[in-house]
């Protein structure tokens, strides 16, 4: 089973007001960040890239943390596990004490903090924007007309398994989502493709 560290205090009386010992998980700030961007150009076709990614950064999956109360998460499914590899249900969440709410296995009833279990390496690469422009010229004999096609956030590399590794909390003492990684029910960045048709006289 799990353990989780708590103060030494706590383990002849435990309670829920327990302090939990305050143990480095990760890392909010990434180690670096870094952008690559080309154009192509060739007769009228003009084609634009952007790759840019975050290496070194942690996130809390508070969304995966709380599907362990209700024992949706994907990683509590057991099927086509050995008997030897498989976890009884309280691995993941059990009743216990203090308070018999579940302040026992991995959910630990968010623990009060996260543990190192839901928090994640969230580095990725995101192909962030690429652009097809097509110069038609003058229309009719009026104005030089240029057709686009732009998709921005169109593909993610990565390990993280929420919705997005390029997430963050406001609000709080911070009120930063750089500095706050946690990934708490935040709708991920969407994907969209934009049509641009411009003209000069």
């Amino acid at each position: 089973m799990p353990i989780t560290v708590r103060d030494t205090l706590c383990i002849a009386a435990p309670s829920a007001s327990c302090p939990v010992l305050a143990s480095p998980l990760g890392h909010a700030l990434p180690d670096f960040n870094f952008a690559v961007s080309q154009t192509f150009n060739w007769r009228r076709l003009s084609v634009y890239g952007l790759l840019q990614g975050v290496m070194g950064r942690d996130v809390w999956n508070q969304g995966r943390h709380w599907a362990h109360l209700d024992l949706l998460a994907a990683d509590i499914d057991q099927a086509g596990r050995t008997p030897q590899a498989a976890k009884p249900t309280g691995y993941y969440w059990r009743a216990g004490p203090p308070d018999n709410v579940g302040l026992n296995g991995l959910y630990d009833n968010l623990g009060f903090y996260p543990n190192s279990y839901f928090v994640e390496d969230a580095s990725y690469v995101k192909l962030r924007e690429r652009v097809f422009s097509y110069n038609f010229g003058p229309v009719g004999g009026v104005g030089n007309w240029t057709a686009s096609l732009a998709g921005r956030n169109l593909f993610t590399i990565t390990n993280y398994t929420g919705f997005d590794p390029e997430v963050g909390q406001s609000g709080g003492l911070a009120n930063s989502g750089l500095v706050t990684a946690i990934d708490a029910f935040t709708f991920p960045n969407t994907r969209s493709l934009t049509f641009g048709l411009s003209t000069s006289f």
